[in-house]
């Protein structure tokens, strides 16, 4: 193989490949990244065994082959070098990565060593645009959970139904959902869970643009235009969580995001002791009241301006299931909906109605 590229172009093929590959794996050949010619391109490959990314950079292809070498050592190395332009080029078993001031060669293992990187589907099951798949990966990875008693909890859910994907993720003490467009319907409804790592590498390795969805009994795969996400599927039904959701509330209050967030982080100053903080929802004064205590640090009274309608009302939380969803939000403004005290709570965006956050209080 012999291949000139720059370095921009590589660094970023490398640095996206290098995402699921995880450090000290058993088989040397999994800390690898595949290189190898595909199509006037250079093509770079890695997997997990349970997650596979190909991604491919531009460049002049003078001879075709292809090589395995060590993801680490490889990505360091590109990313300090000085010039623009390199070549690279393959020699049995070796990497030569040479530039105008420069010659170095790594030591690498045969591509047919590296692990098949399975096709998934002949067809495109749907198209959805990169960005609110990108928002909605953002809005509801962070409530899944790792459980080796109940993988499916682990994973996202994902819905397809005619034009729409609903994306879900829960401990079983929270739950998130955000509702996406979907380009191109699909032709036959269908419900799949992926594992919440291939879900947030998801997120970060999309490009701009339409991305294809392609699905097979055991796998997903996502394409957008230069890289490829491909991941096994989690086997099992995903908990019914739409009958936890709550229809009725007593109390909403609508609240600057940023400023909840800022009173929030204050008020866990005080929470040592359990991460619990207590809510008062007050209509006359128009704030939501944040309390806190610690035996070893003092305690905290925090008020937030904000927009009540309803009754008085008072709830615990763990702070950290409330500020988790607020940061993965980009709303100006969001709404807090209660019914009491020993009920499931909601925060939904103020000026959009495709995403809400369910959250358990906690009961003293």
């Amino acid at each position: 193989m012999k291949i000139v590229c720059t370095k921009k172009n590589l660094n970023q093929g490398l640095l996206t490949a290098s995402r699921v590959i995880s450090s000290g794996s058993t088989l040397p050949v999994l800390n690898n990244i595949l290189l190898k010619t595909d199509g006037g391109r250079l093509k770079l490959s890695s997997t997990n065994l349970e997650i596979a990314i190909n991604t491919w950079v531009g460049g002049k292809i003078d001879e075709e082959g292809g090589l395995t070498v060590p993801a680490r050592l490889v990505n360091d190395y590109v990313n300090n070098i000085l010039t623009e332009k390199i070549t690279l080029t393959t020699e049995n078993q070796n990497l030569f990565i040479q530039t105008e001031k420069s010659k170095t060669h790594i030591n690498g293992m045969s591509a047919d060593e590296f692990p098949l990187i399975p096709k998934v589907g002949d067809s495109v099951y749907t198209r959805i645009d990169a960005k609110p798949l990108q928002d909605a990966i953002s809005e509801t990875v962070f409530a899944t959970a790792f459980s080796e008693t109940q993988p499916e909890i682990s994973g996202v859910c994902f819905s397809f139904s005619g034009k729409t994907l609903t994306m879900a993720a829960t401990d079983r003490y929270r739950l998130a959902e955000t509702t996406v467009d979907l380009l191109q319907a699909v032709e036959n409804d269908r419900q799949i869970i992926l594992p919440g790592r291939a879900v947030h590498e998801l997120g970060r390795v999309l490009t701009a643009g339409p991305v294809d969805v392609f699905l097979n009994e055991g796998q997903v795969m996502f394409r957008s235009s230069d890289t490829e996400l491909i991941s096994r599927l989690i086997d099992g039904q995903y908990p019914d969580y739409k009958q936890i959701i709550p229809q009725n509330f007593a109390t909403e209050a609508t609240v600057d995001r940023v400023a909840f967030i800022q009173s929030l982080k204050a008020a866990s100053l005080f929470t040592s002791d359990n991460n619990n903080v207590e809510l008062d929802f007050s209509p006359q004064t128009k704030q939501v009241l944040i309390k806190s205590q610690s035996s070893q640090s003092g305690d905290s009274e925090i008020g937030t301006e904000a927009e009540i309608i309803g009754a008085k009302n008072n709830i615990i939380f763990n702070f950290r299931y409330i500020l988790e969803c607020l940061n993965n939000l980009k709303d100006d403004a969001v709404i807090l909906k209660l019914i009491d005290a020993s009920s499931p709570a909601q925060i939904v965006p103020a000026k959009r109605t495709n995403h809400q956050y369910i959250v358990m209080p906690i009961k003293i």
